[in-house]
Formats: structure tokens, sequence, C-alpha cells
């Protein structure tokens, strides 16, 4: 019996897809404002704290319904294989192929929500589903389950809830194509009723498989979007680090870095180094009376590797620069420049604007604060971040000592009502100490304490709180028999954990790749400032290498410092051998360069 019918020719439609090449500048200032574009303006409000708190705070609610949704799918899937392999009539082969002919492709009809109240209104108890046009709808069938049984027992009694429970599980089905009646009349009685099982039955498979589809869609967009937008948190808070280059993270808008850096501006960071340095079993140690020949000592020399690097920033050179017959510095591929404001980058963006709109609230950092302590302890660090007075450094006497301990001894005066002579520091002193101080001032001019802020106290604290909601999302179908006491102490468990790991790490401290950035940034400095880079490589190896902004836990009661800086448990610098190498192979490069 011919039961073929004519089949449409394939389309052969071609899709032409349009290549847009866009031009994606980052956000630090190595780049000409100018051109910056628009979008990525726009772009930058992304990258802040707010945002990553906001987007944090959406995925958590959006992961915890993944539990659910997966014994949703499960329970789909279940179903799908129930009605495949349990469900399928026995019908005869010509039954089998006149639905394989016509009707393999057809979809079932789902009620409306008007259908469905009417044929709920209309419908006795043991009649068929047929509504007021005569229509005949079937039902999809369900496994057998006790709890289903009860559930829609307690739907009828509500004309609601019935309509709501038709409109789900009821369907029609479509009308024969027309061309397919005539070999329809052809068939026996019982063939029509086998060919009517199969396509309730195909349609009830495509149900539940349209189903099953869409739970897993939904259950993409609930892991995928968050880990999209966390993702492009992520992308926009990437920046270049002025220098080396390296690609780092720092989840703060300008705005926030400027409120960052006001809080610490002018008296301020005087008191937060001083709160800084105070624990409840040690006080900060006393500041040196500023009538200390020291003093003038040590700001001389930063203020001239200030001025070095002040000028490096307003005019990067794009061409060598010689400080000596053998020694020329490489121009940097990513020049020092100060960080700016989305404001700034959206002005320059407008049409009609200029240039410098908005430069003068771009600052680099000097003039920088200094702090001399009355301390045995041989060390140094910087803190703070921004310009006005937002970022310094602090010296321990010990240090002082450390570096002018072959110093003479001060030459006796005649004069019993004159000043004291002050001792004059040697010029390999001098540049023993800008060799420290320079060090220092890699880290602020590289806003190394700004990575760390970012990185430690917003990122990781987010990243571990979501981690523990995921965990608890997935334990909570476990432990929903316990009761709500349980699940409560599990998230007050969660959340004391979260706060004792953002409390035990999220200290300022250096990773190893700072101390290297901050190695080569001195070396760069001491050269503008008209030092020898190459006589100060031995107090690089023996000095420098041996502060301790981060020290392992076991260590951290052998100096004031190793108590509040440290990063993690076990870390340490790195090697003193490994840095001097590094320091080694960067002026071997400038040698080259001649």
């Amino acid at each position: 019996m011919p039961f073929m019918r004519p089949r449409s020719p394939p389309s052969n439609a071609s899709t032409s897809c349009s290549s847009l090449s866009r031009s994606v500048r980052q956000f630090h200032a190595t780049h000409r404002r100018e051109a910056l574009p628009l979008v990525p303006a726009f772009l930058g409000i992304i990258k802040s704290a707010s945002a990553l708190t906001i987007i944090t705070a959406i995925s958590r609610v959006m992961i915890s319904f993944l539990p659910l949704g997966t014994l949703a799918t499960l329970k789909l899937v279940r179903g799908v294989r129930w009605m495949d392999e349990t469900m399928r009539p026995n019908t005869s082969h010509d039954a089998e192929e006149f639905w394989k002919m016509w009707c393999q492709d057809e979809k079932g009809i789902r009620l409306k929500s008007d259908d469905a109240k009417k044929m709920v209104q209309g419908r006795t108890e043991g009649d068929d589903f047929i509504d007021p046009d005569g229509r005949r709808a079937y039902m999809i069938p369900m496994p057998q389950n006790r709890f289903k049984d009860k559930g829609r027992v307690r739907r009828e009694e509500n004309i609601d809830s019935k309509a709501s429970f038709y409109e789900r599980a009821l369907f029609f089905l479509p009308d024969l194509p027309p061309a397919s009646i005539s070999y329809f009349n052809e068939l026996t009685p019982d063939q029509r009723a086998e060919v009517n099982l199969l396509r309730r039955h195909w349609v009830s498979l495509r149900i539940f498989k349209d189903s099953l589809w869409r739970m897993r869609l939904l259950l993409v967009a609930v892991l995928g979007l968050p880990i999209f937008m966390l993702c492009a948190v992520y992308l926009c808070g990437l920046e270049r680090v002025p220098l080396s280059g390296r690609w780092r993270l720092i989840l703060l808008t300008p705005e926030e870095e400027d409120a960052i850096s006001a809080s610490l501006a002018g008296a301020n960071w005087y008191r937060s180094v001083i709160n800084l340095l105070t624990t409840a079993d040690h006080p900060a140690p006393p500041v040196v009376p500023y009538q200390d020949w020291r003093w003038r000592w040590v700001e001389g020399v930063l203020r001239r590797l200030e001025t070095a690097a002040t000028a490096d920033c307003q005019i990067p050179s794009t061409e060598p620069r010689p400080v000596s017959a053998t020694l020329v510095i490489p121009p940097s591929s990513h020049p020092l420049k100060p960080r700016p404001r989305v404001s700034s980058m959206l002005h320059a963006a407008l049409p009609g604007s200029e240039s410098t709109s908005g430069k003068e609230h771009l600052e680099v950092g000097p003039p920088y604060n200094i702090m001399l302590l009355q301390s045995e302890e041989r060390n140094a660090f910087s803190y703070g971040f921004g310009g006005k007075g937002a970022g310094g450094l602090v010296i321990f006497t010990g240090l002082l000592d450390y570096i002018l301990r072959d110093l003479p001894p001060r030459a006796a005066s005649w004069n019993p009502f004159a000043s004291p002579p002050y001792p004059e520091p040697t010029e390999e002193q001098t540049l023993h100490l800008a060799t420290v101080i320079a060090h220092e001032m890699g880290h602020l001019l590289l806003s190394h304490h700004l990575e760390t802020l970012s990185q430690q106290q917003v990122l990781w604290p987010s990243m571990l709180g979501l981690a523990l909601d995921v965990i608890r999302a997935w334990i909570w179908p476990f432990t929903l028999f316990l009761g709500p006491w349980v699940n409560d102490a599990l998230a007050n468990v969660g959340r004391t954990s979260t706060e004792q790991l953002a409390g035990r790490y999220g200290h300022i401290g250096f990773e190893w790749k700072h101390e290297y950035e901050a190695d080569l940034a001195g070396i760069r400095m001491l050269a503008l400032a008209g030092y020898d880079p190459r006589d100060a490589l031995a107090h690089f190896s023996r000095t420098v290498t041996e502060l301790h902004e981060i020290q392992p836990d076991h260590e951290k009661e052998k100096g004031l410092t190793g108590r509040v800086f440290k990063l993690w448990t076990e870390a340490t610098h790195p090697s003193p051998e490994r840095r001097t190498q590094v320091i080694q192979e960067e002026l071997d490069r400038w040698e080259q360069v001649r």
C-alpha cells in the first residue's frame, strides 16, 4: 500500500558571519587616553568591589537552585527512559509505516488556560477529556507514584488547581495531513487505533524530551550565568603592571581607589601605620624625634629618588637613556603612568573633549611620607596607595644602624654652646640606603598594596563564601529532614570559616612576583636618580632580600613586622640568589642596548 508522501527539497540557504574587529583597550593609563573608546570606559564601572558583591549574591541565589534542578532533571530522565522502554506500544507494521510517513514530525497542542477551565467545568467524573468544541485531550502518562496520586486528589478539590493540572498534563493531537486521510481510511479499525496509540505515545515522549531539554538549559543557565558574570568581572579587572607588563587583577574602580587613598591621606597615614604596628601584646615602637639628623638624610635620599620617578612618569621616553658609558636604560613597553578615573576616561571618549580633560585628578604617588621608628629590628616596609601623602615608607633604626655601622665617630667641638656636628654618611652608605628606599618605592609605584587589598579583601572572601554556599546547596537535600537548625548551624559555620580565612590570610603581604618587580623598578629609579645600579647589586643581595614584609607563622615572633605582615602560611621571600640573578640579567640586558 503506497504510504509515501512527497518530500520537500532540502534548503541550502547559506549563512554568512561577519567578523567585527574591535579594539579592546586596557583600563590602565599605559594606553593613550585620548583614544579610549566609550564602551570600554563604561566597562570600567564593572571592575568594582560593589559589582563583585552584587554578582556574587546573585550567583549564590542561582546556584542554590542547582541541586533541586538536578533532581528534577534526573526525574525527567527516568521518565523519558520509562516511556521509551516500558510504555512503547506494540503495533503492526502497517500502522508503524503510516506513522513514520505522516505523523513522525507532529507535535502535540498544549491546552491553554481558558480551554483547561472550560474542560474542568464541563467534565464529569469518569468522562473523557473533551473540550466544548468536541476535541479530545489526552493525558501524558506518568509513572505510578503514591505521592503523585495524593497530590492529584488535592488538586481536584480546587477548580483552579485542577485547571492548572490539566493545562500541564493534557494535550491535543493535531489533525492528520489532508493528503493522508485517504490512506488512513484504508486502514483497518485496529490499525487506526494502533496509529492513534503511536501518535499519543510519541507526542507524549516528545513533550517529555522538550521538558528535559528546557530543564537542562535551565541548569546550564543556573551554573553558567554566574560563571560568565564572574569571568566578566575578572576580565574587566585585568590590567598591566607598569614596567613588567604582567597581567594582574584589581577589582576596585578608580573611584573606590580614590576613597582608599583619601582615607590614608595626610596625617591619617601616620595614624594608620601606628595602628597597624600596635598589637595587644606589643605596642608600636616610638617615633624617632624629628631633630635627629637621620631624618634629613633619609628624606634627602627619598626626595632624590622621587624626582627621578616623577620625571619618568611625566615624560616617558621612547628612546634608550644612557646613564653611563656602558649602561643604557631601555624604554619600557609599559611605562609608569598614573591610574585614571572612569570619569577621566569618559571625558576623553566624548566627542569634542580635550585629551587633557580630567588629567588634573591623575597622580602617580610622590611625594611619599616617611617615618623613622625606634626599633632594633633591621627592616623597612612601604604602606599605602595614591598621592596627597596616602603612601609612604617606614624605616626602623635597626636598619639605619646596620647601614651606618662603619660610620666614624663624631668629632668633638671646642665650643660647648655649639650644636654637635652631624656625621656625614659615605657615598657607599648613602647608596646602601637608596637601594632599600628604591625597592620600597617600587612597591608603591607599582600599586602592589592595592593589588593585594583587591585580591585578599575583595576577591577571596567572595569566592570562599560562594564556594561554601555551593557546598551547602548540594548537601541541603540530605539535611532538609534534619530540621532548620542544622542548616542554620551549617550556615553559621560557613560564615565563621570565611571570616577566619579572610582574617588569617587577608593581611597586606607581598608575593614573590611583587618582589621581583620591586627590585627591577628599584634599579631603574636608582639609575635615573644618578646612582650606579651595578654598585647597588651587593646591597640588594645583602640587605634588601632580608626585608620581610611576609614571614612564616612559625617565625612570626622574631620581628615586629613579621607578626603583622604575612600572606600565606609557610610563605617566604624569593631566595636572595634568585633575586640577585634576576637583577644581574636585567643589567646585562641594559648593557646590550648600547
